[in-house]
């Protein structure tokens, strides 16, 4: 413990140490232009964990709220979530990509609420805070998925008794309006590829990035899934592989295009189980950051001269299933795309039959599409 009556300043404690020794003999920090002070040298780890409660509240031009040590602060709130969170993920009751979701979104709250701020003491302005922050980079379809999951985890804290009543979030909160929702979709331009530009796309593509191309297009696959592809999910000509976001059970039958893009792709490197590896034997699939597929999708984008904002590998999947709802059998659709069907009819179907309800859904995208495979006219000598 540093000497009160020493006139000497004493160091910092450890190099990362946030404060600086005034003076006045007391551990200091300039915010916002203005000089705070948070307690005597000789007691350093009181000073740092005032600093760590006020900072946040200082640093919104705000006077620090009330202090009190046996709150739930927010990082504490973060780490209790996440590490319930992890438990369901060990157990498979919570897949990687939800939890490495929930640990972004935990990572949101920290940031914009304060790591050290008491949960009880949040305010609405707080989360009006927050919401700005979060639509500045979403659209209002995204914005209400990331809300409901940030009110996940105070709604956790209530369940098990970490805090006494609901943090009061105020109306400015809540999800957008699915008024707002449909207003917002009608005024954006139609971002699905032509089939055109497909075609343009499909002729540029290495051997991979064509099969990739061909498992969104025939079956509604993302760029995560075809990285976890692998030979056990293919059985004699059908995809027969549970989607790992949702572990719903999914099938389809494959175009003779698609299989053949496959046979002319697949890799066998190494002991990874994979049927698509990166040239250097690694798997496309990231469980942090951007998918890998998606990124050397954007750059074939490029290349041709059809990049746009917002339209992207995932494209092909809403594209999968733009053209599939032609044929009005919703639960096949959803059988083939991995979505769930949490209707009274959907508890009750055991199995779609006949399988040639598939065999339809397959037959009508395949129409739509199949100009892509002809090989693109070249222009002819001389000619502008």
């Amino acid at each position: 413990m540093t000497d009160s009556t020493s006139t000497t300043k004493p160091g910092k404690p450890y190099p990362e140490f946030p404060l600086y020794a005034h003076a006045t003999k007391r551990w200091a920090k300039k915010i916002k232009g203005r000089t705070h002070f948070f307690g005597p040298w000789d007691d350093w780890q009181g000073a740092l964990e005032r600093f760590q409660h006020d900072v946040h509240d200082l640093q919104q031009g705000k006077k620090p709220r009330p202090r009190n040590t046996d709150a739930l602060t927010v990082g504490d709130l973060v780490n209790h979530f996440l590490d319930h969170r992890e438990a369901k993920l060990n157990s498979g009751e919570l897949t990687a990509v939800t939890y490495r979701d929930y640990k972004r979104a935990g990572a949101i709250l920290i940031d914009s609420l304060g790591r050290y701020t008491d949960v009880e003491g949040l305010e609405p302005n707080d989360f009006q805070k927050l919401r700005g922050t979060l639509s500045k980079r979403l659209g209002l379809v995204a914005l209400g998925v990331e809300i409901q999951r940030c009110k996940a985890f105070f709604n956790y804290a209530v369940k098990n008794h970490h805090i006494d009543n609901p943090v009061k979030m105020g109306v400015s909160f809540d999800k957008p309006s699915k008024d707002n929702v449909l207003r917002e979709k009608q005024s954006k331009a139609d971002k699905i590829f032509t089939v055109k530009e497909l075609q343009t796309l499909y002729h540029a593509a290495g051997p991979q990035m064509k099969a990739f191309m061909l498992l969104a297009l025939n079956g509604g696959m993302g760029g995560a899934d075809i990285g976890r592809l692998e030979f056990r999910h293919i059985v004699e000509g059908w995809i027969d592989f549970p989607r790992p976001k949702t572990s719903v059970e999914r099938s389809f039958p494959l175009w003779r295009e698609t299989a053949k893009a496959i046979k002319a792709a697949q890799q066998n490197k190494g002991e990874l189980p994979y049927v698509f590896l990166t040239k250097y034997g690694a798997s496309w699939h990231k469980d942090e950051g951007e998918a890998t597929v998606t990124k050397e999708f954007s750059k074939l984008c490029k290349e041709c001269g059809l990049h746009v904002v917002g339209r992207s590998f995932y494209t092909l999947r809403h594209q999968f299933r733009t053209i599939a709802d032609k044929c009005h059998d919703t639960p096949a659709i959803d059988h083939i795309m991995g979505h769930s069907d949490e209707s009274m009819g959907g508890l009750y179907r055991v199995r779609i039959e006949p399988l040639s309800r598939l065999q339809t859904v397959f037959d009508i995208v395949r129409d739509e599409v199949k100009p892509m495979f002809r090989k693109q006219a070249k222009a002819k000598a001389g000619a502008k």
